[in-house]
């Protein structure tokens, strides 16, 4: 029987609709969790339903201005710890309680580590002093102790000094390397306790992709991959096609992971047309690159229009168009806009159009021989290959899977120098 899922619970002063960075992040994170099958509360001073499949518990004292607590915050914001203070925490600690039963893990953003409401600060310094159930994350986007900004707040006695220093009961991260480091400077500790956990970016959001495209995005792992192509044509013979299976199939023996995209369909009425398919289909079968060459036709039972074509190009890093006869060269202006490298045949009507600025193939060309040029071409191309580094290395997808679930499934690779400290204090 699979082990059943943690609860997570996100928590800070506001989430969405509430416009904020850490908002936008609190947003993701609950995302990638629900898609990911885990259950998810956030707990919030204010906000609404980021998701319907994550639970909202609004607690209005632990809003950075305080809500109910307003008087005792605007006392702090002068430097003044309250009469009031004591019980405003014991207040807040008690909701918090209620709010986290059932939690396995919570994750706190930026609420360790800012002065905003030290109300609910102290309040979390004393619930994981004793919390036995849920585990706590300090996810660090900012430091008051570290900004000049910030510096009338800056005072070194309690409830402040909490900022100082690592909290009892709290597995702290940071979402930069230079983070990692003004927390290591400020809390004395080694770097290896504070991991860099980054955030992420929406890929199909930022590139404005259409529902196709966004399907393809997540069907095909295309965060994950090398080297994306489309051919933006429909498949009749004189398209050449597979020239272009044989280019993937070189390009996936260089070690390459490739995606080829195909965006027409064959002429269900015409049977010459139907006959090239099937003969491609076998093609792709015997190249061994059934994953790696994608008909659109065989994905989508309606066609692709423009709009999804834009996209398709905005996600692609090279138009693949091996075509043996062409009156003009559409797709290669296309492409040019949309600052991909350009592969194309050795014809007359394509070369007019990219003249030096394309990969060619050229008769003969075996190949590999054309897989090698294009690698070639790419390397030259930083700004495609920062391009693709963002994409690789900061989707939510690549972020949540590569750096959140094991600090949320197997914490102790993650602070491996924290548990082996833990344990040795036990010893």
């Amino acid at each position: 029987m699979a082990k059943a899922k943690p609860t997570v619970a996100i928590l800070h002063y506001s989430c969405p609709p509430v416009i904020g960075g850490v908002e936008f992040i609190m947003e993701a994170h609950a995302r990638e969790f629900i898609e990911a099958g885990f259950k998810v509360k956030l707990i919030v001073g204010k906000g609404g339903v980021v998701d319907p499949d994550a639970a909202t518990v609004v607690i209005p004292e632990i809003v950075s201005g305080g809500g109910p607590l307003a008087k005792v915050l605007a006392a702090l914001d002068r430097g003044e710890v309250p009469n009031g203070f004591d019980a405003a925490v014991k207040r807040v600690e008690k909701k918090l309680a209620t709010a986290l039963r059932g939690v396995d893990i919570c994750m706190m953003h930026n609420v360790m580590t800012m002065h905003f409401n030290m109300v609910l600060t102290a309040a979390l310094t004393k619930l994981m002093k004793r919390s036995r159930s849920t585990r706590f994350i300090g996810w660090t986007h900012d430091l008051t102790f570290v900004d000049p900004v910030y510096e009338p707040h800056q005072h070194r006695r309690y409830p402040w000094s909490l900022l100082l220093q690592p909290q009892a009961g709290c597995d702290y991260c940071a979402i930069s390397g230079q983070r990692q480091m003004e927390m290591k400077r400020l809390f004395r500790i080694p770097a290896n306790r504070i991991p860099v956990i980054p955030d992420g970016i929406s890929v199909p959001k930022y590139l404005c992709l259409t529902k196709k495209a966004t399907r393809l995005f997540y069907e095909e792992r295309l965060s994950t991959v090398d080297v994306v192509a489309i051919t933006p044509a429909r498949i009749l013979r004189r398209k050449n096609l597979g020239v272009g299976m044989e280019v993937v199939a070189a390009l996936k023996k260089r070690g390459k992971s490739v995606r080829w995209m195909i965006t027409g369909a064959p002429d269900a009425h015409n049977p010459e047309s139907m006959k090239y398919y099937r003969m491609l289909v076998s093609l792709r079968r015997k190249l061994n690159v059934q994953k790696e060459v994608v008909f659109l036709s065989e994905r989508f039972e309606d066609s692709i229009s423009h709009e999804d074509l834009c996209a398709l190009y905005r996600l692609s890093d090279l138009l693949l168009f091996p075509s043996d006869r062409e009156g003009f060269g559409l797709p290669v202006l296309e492409a040019g806009l949309a600052g991909l490298v350009v592969v194309i045949s050795d014809i007359p009507a394509l070369r007019e159009i990219a003249k030096r600025d394309a990969v060619y193939i050229h008769l003969g060309d075996s190949a590999s021989a054309v897989a090698k040029n294009i690698i070639a071409a790419i390397k030259k191309r930083p700004e495609l290959l920062f391009r693709k580094k963002v994409i690789q290395t900061y989707a939510w997808e690549v972020v949540f899977e590569d750096r959140i679930l094991p600090a949320v499934l197997t914490p102790r690779k993650v602070w491996a120098a924290l548990q082996e400290r833990k344990s040795e204090k036990r010893k």
